[in-house]
Formats: structure tokens, sequence, C-alpha cells
């Protein structure tokens, strides 16, 4: 049990960590943009983020399946089946590059008003996602390079890379925002420079003798057995990072037509706690998912029970951890991020009844991953998927009808009620006799 243990903190504290200054990107951006540009700044670049976070997802879809893979291969002793995989995911991640960017960057305006963009906010918004999906074959790769490395038994490596890419990002933002006065384009490009930095540490990681893992070109293949693996693999934490998006598309709509730029402004501030938290619990999550799948490939089934129940614990306790935070300083960031008036007031608000949603949102949130982890994809997909396509989309365009603008900050704590619900019955109403229950 000691040694679960220690293995439990010694993959859960860099994936948290790194997850957590991934959130912190966001925020970062945030803090500046609110303090170089004012609540309009803010409210034409949260509605890119539902856009510019896609780029991300298919970097987390492609390179999540192929870690799990690469870490289920080393469970199994497969090296040659783990060299197999990445070298498939590489030429995935440079497909997807070369046919997505292009293409989003030529509709970039009609979908940006798609999202909600008004008259007053389209061209920041046009300025800050042209930049960010001109980049966005750094965002891929980075997110795929830090899901591999983690799972390739360097999860202190991937942290580093991540606090690399965060420290440019803040020293950057400070550069082309307050000293250069580059405004909301500013952040755009400290963000694509700062990921680029961390995408070549992550190839520096792929040339060492750190991993057996190599760049061969003869391994950059599409063939389809590994293709389909690694997508239907990494297709439930495709949907944990849709979930999120979704959460952000949707309320920055009711957000607008409920508080209008007041309350999109204040929604920024809401949803970057959110993003954080969710974030921080997907690193704990994701610190316990290659645990968990190389012991479900070397068929230790007791222990991967068990490091099960630990993140099940922890994410709980966490969770009540950042719901207290979250109301003591809801005050200070609102200044933090430049709200005052009505938007700070109604952001206030807002962390004070959405921040509940923390306490389950951990519990949710590794259940999906865990059911990743051991095989059951169809478990982990209606999980996560349950949340963007019924449970977030149900709350927040009902409760509103009633409550308006708190209608909007209940949504998510209600919708997490809903979806622990599905998790109680996965862990109690579906074991059969011959099947270990982890709870």
């Amino acid at each position: 049990m000691k040694r679960e243990q220690k293995l439990f903190f010694r993959y859960i504290g860099p994936s948290m960590v790194g997850m957590l200054i991934a959130g912190s990107f966001s925020i970062v951006d945030t803090i500046f943009i609110g303090q170089g540009t004012g609540k309009t700044g803010l409210a034409a670049v949260a509605l890119t983020w539902p856009l510019v976070m896609i780029f991300g997802a298919l970097g987390e879809l492609v390179g999540s399946g192929a870690a799990v893979l690469v870490a289920q291969c080393r469970g199994c002793g497969d090296s040659s089946g783990a060299q197999r995989i990445f070298g498939t995911m590489i030429a995935l991640n440079i497909l997807v590059s070369c046919i997505l960017c292009p293409l989003v960057f030529f509709l970039l305006e009609p979908i940006l008003l798609l999202l909600g963009a008004t008259e007053e906010l389209l061209p920041i918004s046009l300025t800050y996602a042209r930049i960010m999906v001109g980049g966005a074959f750094f965002t891929i790769f980075m997110g795929s390079f830090i899901a591999v490395i983690r799972n390739d038994g360097s999860p202190v490596f991937a942290m580093i890379l991540m606090i690399v890419g965060l420290v440019g990002n803040i020293i950057l933002d400070w550069l082309f925002i307050i000293v250069f006065h580059w405004g909301a384009g500013g952040a755009a490009y400290a963000t694509i420079v700062s990921q680029g930095i961390a995408v070549v540490i992550g190839i520096y990681y792929f040339m060492s003798d750190r991993t057996e893992l190599r760049f061969l070109w003869r391994g950059m293949t599409l063939n389809g057995a590994p293709v389909r693996n690694i997508l239907l693999t990494g297709i439930p934490i495709f949907g944990n990072m849709l979930s999120i998006i979704a959460m952000l598309y949707m309320h920055n709509a009711q957000s607008l037509k409920y508080g209008a730029v007041d309350g999109l402004a204040a929604y920024t501030l809401v949803a970057g706690l959110e993003s954080l938290g969710s974030i921080l619990m997907t690193g704990l999550a994701t610190g316990i998912q290659p645990l968990t799948a190389y012991m479900f490939g070397a068929k230790q089934y007791k222990r991967q029970n068990r490091i099960g129940n630990m993140g099940y614990r922890y994410a709980f306790f966490l969770g009540i951890a950042l719901m207290l935070f979250s109301f003591a300083f809801r005050g200070p960031m609102t200044a933090w991020v430049g709200l005052t008036g009505n938007a700070a007031a109604l952001a206030m608000h807002g962390v004070l009844l959405s921040s509940t949603a923390f306490i389950l949102l951990g519990v949710i949130r590794v259940a999906g991953f865990y059911y990743q982890s051991t095989g059951k994809i169809t478990d982990a997909s209606l999980l996560i998927y349950g949340d963007t396509f019924f449970a977030l989309p149900l709350c927040l365009y009902t409760l509103p009808l009633w409550w308006g603008m708190d209608g909007v900050w209940l949504a998510m704590p209600v919708s997490r009620v809903i979806l622990f619900a599905f998790v109680l019955y996965l862990w109690f109403g579906k074991c059969s006799r011959r099947e270990v229950c982890h709870v």
C-alpha cells in the first residue's frame, strides 16, 4: 500500500502542477488583457476561447490516446509497439495541423460571428484569433508531447516543460501588452511563442537518452490499426476538452444574452476559475492514468482499483479546497482582472454560486479517466460526452429562464449533480457479481 501511495504522489504531483500551469496560461492572459484593455478586451477575447481551445483539444485527442497506448505497451514490455504508436501520433498531428489551420483561418470572421461577436467586439476578437490560429501547430504539438512524456515515465520533465512555457508567457505578456501596448494581439503572440518554446523542449526530450521513443521518418505512417486505436482511446479525453469548450461557448452566449457586455466580462473571471479548477482536476486524473493503464496492461487489477480509489478521495477534498479558495478571494480577483462597477459585482456573485461545482467536479473527472485507462471506453465516453451534450446544455438553457444570470451561474453546479448520479450508477448499478467495484 505504501508503495502505491508513493507511486500515486510521484505521478499526480507533477501532473497537477503541470496542469495548473497549463490552466494558468488563460488566467495570466486574462489578468494582462484586463489591465491593458479593460472589460471590452476581456469580452472580445473570451468569445475566441472556444475556437482557440479546439486546437488544444485535438492535440489532447491524439496525444492522450497515444500516451495511454504507450503506457500499456510499456506495461507489457512491447517497446516496438510504443514506438509505432508514437510515430503515428506525429503523423496525425502534422495532418491535422496542415488541414485544419488554413481552413479555420479562411473562415475566421463568420466563425466568430457564429460564436456571438458583436460589431463592438469583432475587431479585437479577429486580431487575437488570427494569431492564435496561425500558430495552432504549436498548440497541438505541445498538448501531445506533454501527454506522451508524462506517460513515458517522465512526469517531472513534463512539468518542467510546462513551467518554462508559463514563465515565458508571463514575461512576454508583460512585454507585449504593458510595455509595447499591443493589446489582445500581444497576448496571442505571447501564448504562441511560449508554446513554441515548449515544443522545442519536447523535441529535445525525444532526441535525448531519457526515452526509447524517437523521431523516425519511416515510423510516421497512418496505418489503419494504430490510427484507429489512438483515436478511440483518446475520445474520452477529447470529450473532456470538448466539455470545457462547450462550457465556455454556451456560457458566453448566455452571459451576453442575460448580462450584456458586463455579464460576458464578468464571466471571464468565472470561466478562468472554472477552467483552472477543471484543468487541475484533469491533472489529478491524468496523473493516475499512466499508473492504472500500466497496471491494466500488466493485469494487476487490485492495485489498479486501489489507485483509482485514492484518486476519488483526493479529488473530493481538493474540490472543497477550491470552493473555499474561490469564496475567500472573489473580491481581490475582480480587481486583478481589471473589473469595476457592475461587472465586478456580477463577477463576485457569479463566483459565489458557480464555485460549488468544484465539490463533485474532480470525482467525475477521475472516473472518466479511470474508465478510459482500463479499457472501458464506452463508459468513459458516456460520462464525458453526457456532460457536453446533455447535462450542461440542459441546465444552461433552462435555469436562466427562471433565474436569469443566477441560472447561468448555477448551471455548472447543477450539471455536476446530474453527472455524479451517473457515476454512482457505474460504481454500484453496473457491477456484475464477477467485477471488482472500485469505490
